[in-house]
């Protein structure tokens, strides 16, 4: 028995040296342009998609807050959990199972390398990974003494202007307008400032602040005598004992997929590779979103594999009151919680934080490796009972001044598949929930089913889960991926999103039904030449506007857009991008409308040097609004363009970050849009007379 003990070692031994030989070779000869910067191709990803779909302005900068603490801290992926690996969302379930399952068979991983001989890690796939992960001894566990704060603590400070150059109809008025009517222009200067502090002292406590100032706010006078319109701050403690974190401040909460819980962006989004959130957990966050985030106090401990999660969030909204007290003025009845985050009008000051939110609750999560199960119940409460207009779309909306949400979810994973799912219920009653399932029969293939029924009386104002109404309600649907990798350097991907909404929505008398579906190649053809093509086609049903009969009709719209990029690496230095889009907008059969974009860009970093530029030529031309292009543009850091274009014109930007020192970085970025086919841009207050609309942006970064 000893002898085949023995035997057994060394002809593992054996198999170890011969894959560690192999792979190093392979790694070498097929490194590609998939080394490129990871996490910023997954953020453009994200924010395109859900750019097409919102009109509001969002903060991403807590996402890529989360790389840049990996990149600081990389996962020591011989002393992990399920979890931390999790939050890569690159790798799906089955790579991380099998991840383990190898260190469980082979013992410890002594090279990066060795990674290529798991099932489903290929040279790509590891060259995504290498920022984020290490190997080696656990990191040292650094105690917190008053004296090392000052010596071993980071700190980094960014101060952002903006502007749009032109005058905007919001800011030239005179005195007689605005006693007629005072909303007629903008309390404020046209000027954007963005502030952000963060100290850090190694993975064990940090420190931040933010605040924001919108174009037409106020500053340092009037409405805002403390500077900023908005600030979030935070101050965390991580990894003391059984206590995994305690936040105060401003934070994140999101468990299982969403569904019951997921304040913040999710990322599940078909079209950026994955339609499951990354595992659930408590976040500090400074977003400078000044909607939908929770302010207070939470903590996760961490018992061997149990985890308990609290919290208790209590601020104030803005809302539109209808209904006060005579007497003491409090509000008692509102029409709808303000969601814009402006308070450049004395309409949108007088609403500004005039009702209270209490949400308070919790999460209980049991995981292993390979096998999760939790519990999530929270309670929501306003000072003020909502209760918008009754019309025939909104009668199973939330209305009252309290809610209760509870819920499970689970997931596990058995050799090649990955299973997981989850379950909500609203106070009144209302249940949603989904199913999903993630197959791998190839190392090479991946391919994911989810299934979700959202009732249409399901009330969750946090909720947060893949779907394709503005929210987690009245939805039925299935959404298929896939993800080949045929042959070396090619990539297929894809999926298929069909979807129903049983009962009626804004300017939808009926019930509906649409589907979404995308097919990208992508193919390396030299490690400096990376090309891609995708074809997506979405349809969904509408009332036809206009039509004066009185009885509603609905009318089918389809939406085919292609996409052609080519990324190049022209030397270590320079890299270009050229881009070309051509969409189609059909309506029946008496509309049929396109839109067309041709873009060059261009990034130039000089090796050795301190300085670079990123350069972005565009044409475009579109019929209408209705074939409108999102595209990314290159921004500053923790800043995120994606303008959107429409009609005829030219779009150039040009980008240029310098540090002259260590400890400091500047960047300025100057964007124009010249349009051919009109003299007026933009509606309104942000309307500028004129064919040209140019915005300058200046930051600053100190690092010490």
């Amino acid at each position: 028995m000893a002898y085949l003990l023995l035997k057994k070692e060394v002809e593992n031994n054996i198999l170890r040296i011969t894959i560690q030989l192999i792979t190093v070779l392979s790694i070498t000869l097929t490194s590609n342009s998939a080394a490129q910067n990871v996490s910023a191709d997954f953020i453009e990803q994200t924010i395109e998609k859900l750019s097409e779909n919102t009109t509001k302005e969002i903060d991403f900068s807590d996402h890529a807050d989360e790389f840049e603490q990996l990149r600081n801290h990389p996962i020591n992926i011989n002393n992990t959990t399920f979890n931390e690996l999790n939050q890569l969302s690159f790798l799906n379930e089955i790579q991380i199972n099998n991840l383990f399952l190898y260190i469980q068979t082979y013992g410890t991983i002594f090279s990066l390398s060795e990674l290529l001989a798991i099932d489903g890690f290929d040279s790509m796939t590891i060259q995504k990974t290498l920022p984020f992960i290490s190997i080696g001894s656990p990191p040292q566990k650094h105690p917190i003494r008053v004296k090392e704060l000052f010596s071993y603590g980071r700190s980094e400070l960014i101060i952002r202007y903006q502007q749009v150059l032109q005058k905007q109809k919001g800011y030239v008025f005179n005195d007689s307008l605005l006693d007629k009517n005072p909303n007629a222009g903008y309390v404020g200067s046209p000027q954007k400032y963005v502030f952000r502090y963060k100290y850090s002292f190694y993975d064990r406590l940090s420190f931040g602040i933010s605040g924001e100032k919108d174009p037409g706010e106020e500053f340092f006078r009037g409405s805002q005598p403390t500077g900023m319109d908005f600030y979030s701050g935070y101050l965390s403690l991580t990894n003391t004992g059984i206590l995994k974190n305690v936040t105060l401040g401003n934070f994140r909460a999101g468990f299982g997929q969403g569904l019951v819980l997921g304040s913040g962006i999710s990322a599940a989004v078909p079209g950026t590779g994955s339609i499951r959130r990354a595992s659930g957990s408590i976040r500090p966050s400074i977003s400078t979103n000044d909607v939908a985030y929770l302010r207070g106090v939470a903590s996760t401990l961490r018992i061997k594999n149990l985890e308990i999660s609290v919290f208790y969030s209590d601020h104030k909204l803005d809302a539109n009151p209808i209904n006060s007290d005579s007497l003491t003025r409090e509000i008692l009845q509102i029409s709808s919680m303000n969601g814009s985050g402006y308070h450049r009008l004395p309409k949108e000051i007088q609403n500004k934080n005039n009702i209270r939110e209490r949400i308070y609750g919790g999460n209980l999560n049991y995981r292993n490796n390979f096998f999760s199960i939790g519990a999530t119940a929270f309670r929501s409460h306003w000072s003020a009972s909502l209760d918008p207009r009754s019309y025939p779309y909104n009668r199973f909306s939330f209305k009252g001044n309290e809610n209760l949400n509870i819920g499970s979810d689970f997931q596990f994973v058995v050799r090649n598949i990955y299973v997981f799912g989850e379950l909500g219920r609203s106070m009144n009653g209302g249940i949603a929930w989904l199913l999903g399932g993630q197959f791998s029969p190839d190392p090479r293939m991946a391919f994911t089913l989810l299934y979700r029924n959202y009732q249409r009386n399901y009330q969750d104002l946090l909720s947060n889960a893949i779907g394709q109404n503005s929210a987690n309600a009245n939805e039925t649907g299935f959404v298929f991926t896939f993800n080949a990798k045929l042959f070396p350097g090619f990539v297929l991907s894809g999926y298929a999103d069909l979807f129903q909404f049983p009962w009626l929505k804004y300017q939808v008398d009926f019930s509906t039904h649409g589907s979404e579906y995308q097919i990208q190649g992508d193919y390396s053809a030299s490690k400096y030449v990376l090309m891609s093509l995708r074809l997506r086609i979405k349809s969904k049903q509408a009332n036809i506007s206009g039509s004066q009969d009185p009885i509603s009709h609905l009318a089918e719209s389809k939406t085919i857009a292609l996409r052609y990029q080519l990324d190049w690496s022209i030397s270590s230095s320079l890299q270009m991008k050229n881009r070309f889009d051509i969409l189609e907008n059909r309506k029946d059969i008496t509309y049929k409308h396109y839109g067309y974009l041709i873009s060059q860009g261009l990034r130039l970093k000089p090796v050795m040097k301190t300085y670079s530029l990123a350069l972005l030529y565009a044409l475009f031309d579109t019929d209408s609004y209705n074939e409108r292009i999102y595209t990314y543009e290159n921004d500053v850091l923790y800043g995120y363009s994606v303008p959107i274009f429409y009609g005829k014109g030219i779009r150039f930007s040009l980008l240029a970050d310098w540090s002259p020192v260590k400890w400091l970085t500047l960047w300025m970025k100057y964007a124009q849009t010249f349009y051919t086919d009109r003299n007026v841009i933009g509606t309104g207050l942000e309307e500028v007379e004129g064919n040209t609309k140019s915005e300058l942006t200046f930051q600053l970064r100190f690092r010490f």
